[in-house]
């Protein structure tokens, strides 16, 4: 069975970090109870502006199709939005070298 792992960046737009990082939190949890992301622990790292990664691993090939189809991951999404603004990673603070490093600050 073949796995995949996803970057996925972002801004923050509303709350501390710490809700937000929260959120991440509740947000594997779902995700690993619901099937879609195996137990693989997802670092979040923060750059140097307050932009923040997480490295998490879709269960399968079509697992993120899925997530998009599943009502409580959606919900989840729905206030994630509010929460953050999605971004390409190529945004992020310090992406533009090779070998880019930012400091992990909470595995998830």
């Amino acid at each position: 069975m073949a796995t995949e792992l996803v970057l996925s960046a972002y801004r923050p737009r509303a709350g501390t970090f710490e809700e937000v990082v929260e959120f991440f939190t509740e947000e594997l949890a779902t995700l690993r109870r619901r099937g879609h992301v195996t137990d693989r622990r997802a670092p979040v790292a923060r750059t140097e502006q307050g932009e923040l990664l997480i490295v998490l691993e879709w269960s399968s090939d079509h697992a993120v199709g899925d997530a998009h189809e599943d009502p409580e991951v959606l919900a989840l999404w729905a206030r994630k939005e509010q929460l953050v603004e999605y971004i390409p990673p190529s945004e992020l603070a310090g992406a533009g070298v090779p070998f880019a490093r930012w400091t992990v600050v909470a595995d998830v």
